[in-house]
């Protein structure tokens, strides 16, 4: 298995790309290896096949350009974190490659398997750090663990600056004809408005004005964000939101 520095966990293909797809295709940019673990194929969607969501996720991923796209094949609308054997497949995942940051869906999503998934990422990254759960695998250590923004809006902890990357997650969602475009014979949905992908692009302009920027993403991390030196890592804030 290869190591990856960064893995994105969603419940559905399309997911890792709405919440956090700027983030993916920028680290991809900056030398870390990048990966995408789709929980389930999205079989329960209204429109699409498996088949054809996977083609998509393949395509997607080539646009961000991250390194491996896992799946792990589980149950859609199945997900329960209180499930013993999900929850150890999640945690093989996070031993095999030893990512040092992980991003889940945040923990109030619409979708219950997206409230799910970010509970099963939860309790995977406390469980891969300790010795004697599974042991057949060996404990590495805890990666932290990110939120990223899902159907409500939410207080980031930071914000992270994609710019230069917006135009690559929309190309990325893009790849997604069957969930976002509304063909003659489709199931009108919430994704398949065009007004969905309007607002994704509006919720990427909204955060980058928090920090004088054309385009953000929110995330949300448990307890505070450590710096080492406040003052490298804030004036540049300071200087981009001068008037």
């Amino acid at each position: 298995m290869e190591k990856l520095d960064v893995i994105a966990f969603a419940a559905h293909p399309d997911d890792a790309e709405t919440a956090c797809g700027g983030l993916l295709a920028k680290l991809v940019r900056l030398g870390y290896r990048v990966g995408i673990c789709d929980l389930t194929h999205g079989e329960l969607a209204s429109n699409g096949t498996p088949a054809m969501r996977a083609a998509e996720a393949r395509e997607a991923a080539r646009v961000l350009g991250v390194h491996a796209r896992l799946g792990l094949g589980l149950p859609d609308g199945g997900l329960r974190a209180a499930d013993a054997e999900q929850e150890r497949r999640l945690v093989q995942v996070l031993r095999a490659h030893a990512p040092r940051l992980i991003v889940a869906p945040h923990e109030s999503a619409r979708h219950p398997d997206h409230v799910q998934t970010s509970e099963l990422v939860r309790r995977a990254q406390f469980w891969c750090g300790v010795g004697r759960y599974a042991p057949d695998t060996a404990a590495v250590p805890r990666p932290v663990l990110l939120r990223g923004l899902d159907f409500r809006p939410l207080q980031p902890s930071f914000v992270m600056d994609i710019s230069a990357e917006l135009e690559t997650k929309l190309r990325a969602l893009g790849c997604y004809r069957s969930q976002f475009e509304r063909a003659a014979g489709s199931t009108p949905t919430l994704l398949n408005d065009p007004a969905w992908l309007v607002r994704v692009e509006t919720d990427a302009r909204t955060f980058g004005q928090l920090i004088g920027c054309a385009a953000g993403e929110p995330f949300q991390i448990d307890g505070g964000v450590p710096l080492t030196d406040p003052v490298a890592a804030l004036a540049p804030v300071r200087e981009a939101v001068r008037p």
